[in-house]
Formats: C-alpha cells, structure tokens, sequence
C-alpha cells in the first residue's frame, strides 16, 4: 500500500501546487540552470519548493490520487490523510523535526511557525532528470594564478632542453591490463548512463509505474491495431465459458442461459453480437465508478440491466482485458461522494476509474 508521503512526491513531479488538508500546502517553482564562477560550479535547472501554511482547503487532488493508487473510495482516502495530518501535527508539537523522504523536513521555530527546509539532493523537475552538477575551471583562480607567476622572477642561465617524450609501448603487460580495465569501465558506464536518460525521458515508466523489455529498445515503436470490418468471421468466433470475474458482495443472480458471440480487438475493445441496445462506451467524465468486470459479455449485459432498473446510469466502458461495468460518472468529488454513497447502499461496492 502506498503512503502518503510517496503520493505526494509522485505529485509534485507533475504538479506545482500539492495541498495536504488542514495542515497546508507545496507550491513548486522552476528554476533555471546557474553558474558558481567563483566555485567553479553548474547547477543544472531545478524546481524549488515553498510551504504555504495557509492552503489548509482540501482540493481533492492528494485526496483523489491516494484512493486511485490504493484502490479504495474517496472517503477512506480522506480518513487516511486525516490520520496522517494528526500525526504531523503531534510531531511538531511534541519539539521533533518531520522528515518526509525525497521532500524535506518540518519543523516549528521559536514562534511556533512551521519551516520547512527542501531536501536539496532529489531535483523534481523531470525535464532535468540525470542532469549532474558540472565543475570547470573557474576564470577568478586562473587569474589569480597567473598574476603569482608574473610575481615570481625566474633568471634563466643556461638553456633548457626540452624533456624527450617517452616511449609507451602498448603491448607490455602492465599498460595493457590498463587499457583493458578502462575500456572495461566506459563499457559499463556509457550503457547505464544512456538508460539512465532514455527510460524516464522517452517512455512512460515514470507515470505507469511498469517497465518492459520494449523500453530497453530505441528503435522499438508501438503500433495500433487495425480492425478491419469486412474481414471479421463471426462463424469462426469460438463460444466462451460464461465465468465470473469480479461482482458486488449484495449484487443479483446473473443469467447465462443465452450465449453471445464474441472476440476481442488490438485496442481491447470488446465487441459483441448481442448487445440488448447497450453500447460500449470509453470513459464519460473525470470519474467512472467501476462494480464489476467480466470475462463473459452475457454477465456484463445482465449486471447492466439490473443497474439500469435500479436508476443507475450504467455503461460497459471500453479497455483492459476484462469487460467493466461502470454505475455511473461523476466530474468532481462532491458527485463522485454522492454516487458511491448511493451504490454502498444499494449494496454495490467497487474501485474509482480516472
């Protein structure tokens, strides 16, 4: 299960503003790549972090990302950050610093102000990501340097012959056990620095959380699958075992005494030769409240229906390898309570589609 701490690292690398209810909230800011000349130092662009401990009102967002992630309803989601605000609160009040990982520490001054101090070694701003410090000569001790030479006279009596370049022969032992270890060194190093930058810049590891051999491949290119009408066989679609897969605790017995036909596209897409005038849709709005998939459509078909008895705006949504069964949508959190305030009392209990 993930805590509350990692959401909130996971939204600030997409986010600029992140509020924890009741407690206040991060405001991210881009800051461009700097020159230390007097170090010798390059910053590479970053995002600072400031705490602003009058954003107390809860916008859903940590509140949303926590229930998605941990596959629970809004309203244990909001018990959880509660318990977690209190437990924040109690630390600071008790004269303890709060570190959370990757983000920075809390703690209150002599006023009891809250301050907050950025952990300055993690960089949120993706676009930098693998992007290190880089040291140069710095002009300021070059100058210096050469103003002490010009200090210091040097009285040259005889001449200076040139020091003969050595000879290396390669092929001794010793300069090419060398040799071998540094090209060993660059082998290893050269492929995991371009992974390094490859995988979080050029695929989707960093949003889907699921890496596969295809994100190793630079020349590896997706395609879409193509349907084509006039080249569909309903003849030859084999008929499947009405199984269950996921339902309600409360909900009805399904029929399953008429087969349907059906197969199953690229895009998951399911599409089926009886439908009983129920179309598969993609998702409506922000919010699809998930009760049910199946492996067979009949079962899909049957828990609709009842729903729609019931009042409930139920659809198929389209994707996945399961058919889901959707109670409704919802385009904010207030109608997103309301319906699954309503579905628990029907006796319906399921997961949150974004």
């Amino acid at each position: 299960m993930f805590s509350v701490e990692e959401i909130i690292c996971q939204l600030l690398l997409r986010h600029s503003c992140v509020i924890i209810p009741s407690f206040g909230g991060f405001v991210a800011q881009s800051v461009s790549a700097t020159i230390d000349k007097e170090n010798g130092i390059i910053y590479p662009p970053s995002k600072h972090l400031l705490f602003n401990k009058n954003l107390i009102n809860n916008d859903g967002l940590l509140t949303a990302e926590y229930a998605s992630f941990n596959r629970i309803n809004y309203t244990d989601s909001l018990i959880k950050i509660d318990l977690f605000t209190n437990r924040l609160k109690a630390e600071l009040n008790a004269g303890r610093k709060v570190e959370l990982p990757k983000i920075g520490t809390f703690h209150l001054d002599l006023e009891k102000n809250i301050c907050f101090e950025q952990n300055r070694y993690f960089n949120f701003l993706l676009n930098a990501y693998g992007l290190a410090n880089v040291q140069f000569v710095s002009t300021t001790k070059t100058q210096e340097q050469l103003e002490d030479k010009k200090a210091i006279n040097v009285e040259v009596k005889y001449p200076i012959e040139a020091p003969e370049t050595p000879i290396i022969d390669i092929n001794s032992p010793k300069k090419s056990r060398k040799y071998i270890k540094y090209v060993a060194a660059a082998a290893c190093f050269l492929p995991i620095a371009f992974y390094s930058f490859w995988i979080p810049v050029k695929t989707n590891v960093i949003n889907s959380g699921v890496i596969s051999i295809n994100d190793f491949n630079p020349f590896y290119k997706s395609k879409k699958g193509l349907y084509s009408p006039s080249k569909a066989d309903f003849n030859s679609i084999k008929f499947e075992d009405v199984s269950y897969v996921a339902a309600p605790a409360d909900a009805p017995e399904l029929i399953t005494s008429q087969p349907s036909k059906e197969f199953q596209i690229a895009d998951n897409t399911i599409i089926s030769s009886q439908t009983n005038n129920i179309k598969i849709t993609n998702k409506r709005q922000n919010f699809e409240y998930v009760v049910g998939c199946f492996s067979s459509n009949t079962n899909a078909l049957n828990l609709v229906n009842n729903l729609k008895n019931q009042g409930f705006d139920a659809s198929i949504i389209a994707g996945g390898n399961l058919i889901r069964v959707s109670i409704g949508c919802a385009s904010n959190s207030k109608e997103l309570d309301s319906l699954i305030q309503l579905s628990n009392s029907k006796g319906y209990q399921g997961w949150i589609l974004k």
